[in-house]
């Protein structure tokens, strides 16, 4: 029997009480200011980032401790609100009778954190514990980074090599974040910068179903997709960009208006992201310009693409006869190339592109083509105004196999449409999968996708929601 697809188990299992045998009880700190427990040897931020932090929220104060090894934290980690240590990447072994263990934050290159919320039992966080989180958010925000910028523990310029070819210096800590390139908006959610953006165009944000999606993730996206009357690939008003001080513009490569926006003097990252690797280059990239925790965020993005993808390779790459797909834009007869990211999904999920052969991006083909191919499967986009009915409502195409057998399919989306080049699409090829082998792979798109939305975009999916989106 195949194995399961499901990598939340072990991310759970991280996460919640009773985590092994022998754990240490959590200890519920209901007196006293929350404990932080760290390194000696990070002595000098911790404390730097502990005094600008109550400096910031009303003189809030910490309880730090330091002590020599990452040994030491473990043990005691039982005792803490915060630990902070350079073997980060294993929770330390706690059984909560309720409660849970954060995720990382990562404070420097080598230094990470969690919180312990030991006094949250009904959901919502107990204000100690919210507390803790409070002062995690703070150090990997760009106060706290330039807490570390001025104690000489991180650069005040990164260089970076953008996806055109360019090096781009980008002073730090970036603070205001302008996203005409509506594919790296959500580069930037997915490493945990929203909150740094002051203007953004959305994929797929624009229909009912999108912006309905896009307000689970983010209530406020409206504001931030409105902040200027005109940004987009082919124009911008950059009068209004300019006056939302920007001090980082990511751009496609292909964005037409990039040489009156130089005059701006604000570094702009070029991105181009129409295969899997370069996705990743491109999380990547984001994240050396955004500072460490948004670097691990990318780098965990990343590791969660590949194995998963792996995962789904050694499912499809046994097919014994690899159904031949036909994947449609926003018109029936306009179709995606073999250099679009669509046909490397197509070929990921273990199908054949009929139209791979096909170079640029979308092309306009006539219906004798189409029935020369004669795909099994029809696949066609969530966005643009395409519909199922197109296809199967039309007598010309009746005589298409994927028509007649009734294989034609909508590509799902919350928000972003998952056949573009964002972090959603890697749910997107799980779905591809699942839908042209249903009896022949075993993958769960529902339970990844509330995996992947909660690590990737702090939004709890209910499993009702999943099915539905995974349909």
């Amino acid at each position: 029997m195949t194995k399961r697809l499901c990598i939340c188990g072990l991310l759970a299992a991280l996460l919640v009480g009773a985590l092994a045998p022998g754990a240490l009880p959590a200890r519920a700190q209901t007196a006293g200011e929350p404990v932080v427990l760290a390194l000696e040897s990070a002595r000098a931020p911790v404390e730097a980032w502990a005094a600008a932090f109550a400096s910031t929220a009303g003189g809030a104060a910490l309880d730090l401790e330091f002590v020599a090894t990452a040994a030491e934290i473990t043990e005691r980690a039982h005792e803490a609100a915060v630990i902070i240590t350079d073997a980060y990447e294993e929770a330390p072994p706690i059984d909560f009778e309720c409660g849970h263990i954060s995720d990382v934050f990562m404070l420097l290159p080598g230094l990470g954190a969690r919180y312990l919320a030991s006094n949250s039992c009904g959901g919502a966080l107990d204000p100690r514990d919210a507390l803790a989180r409070d002062f995690l958010r703070f150090v990997t925000s760009p106060d706290g980074q330039q807490v570390a910028i001025d104690l000489g523990l991180l650069p005040a310029v990164v260089e970076v090599a953008d996806q055109s070819g360019a090096t781009v210096r980008v002073p730090q800590p970036v603070r205001r974040i302008a996203s005409p390139y509506s594919i790296a908006t959500y580069y930037v959610y997915t490493v945990g910068a929203a909150d740094r953006l002051v203007v953004a165009g959305y994929l797929g944000a624009r229909d009912p179903e999108g912006q309905a999606g896009m307000l689970k993730l983010d209530p406020n996206f409206e504001a931030i997709a409105n902040a200027v009357s005109t940004l987009n690939q082919k124009e911008a008003n950059i009068e209004e960009l300019a006056a939302l001080q920007p001090d980082l513009i990511l751009a496609s490569t292909r964005t037409s208006w990039l040489d009156a926006a130089s005059a701006l003097g604000v570094p702009i990252l070029r991105f181009e992201g129409e295969s899997p690797q370069a996705l990743q280059d491109a999380m990547t990239l984001i994240g050396a310009a955004l500072g460490p925790h948004a670097a691990y965020q990318a780098e965990k993005f990343n590791a969660y693409y590949n194995s998963t993808l792996d995962a789904i390779l050694a499912q499809t790459q046994t097919i014994a006869e690899p159904l031949r797909v036909y994947f449609s834009g926003t018109e029936p007869l306009r179709v995606a190339s073999g250099e679009m990211y669509q046909t490397a999904m197509v070929e990921a999920a273990g199908g054949v592109s009929v139209t791979a052969d096909l170079i640029g991006y979308w092309n306009d083909v006539n219906l004798e083509q189409v029935a020369i191919w004669n795909p099994d499967v029809i696949l066609y986009v969530p966005y643009g105004g395409a519909n199922a009915e197109a296809f199967t409502g039309a007598a010309e195409w009746s005589a298409i196999r994927a028509v007649y057998e009734g294989r034609v399919y909508r590509l799902p989306k919350l928000s972003a449409p998952w056949d573009t080049p964002v972090p959603d699409s890697i749910l997107g090829i799980i779905w591809i999968a699942q839908t042209l082998y249903p009896g022949q792979v075993n993958l769960d798109c529902a339970a990844e996708a509330m995996t992947f939305y909660r690590q990737f975009y702090g939004y709890a999916m209910g499993e009702e929601e999943a099915h539905s989106l995974c349909k």
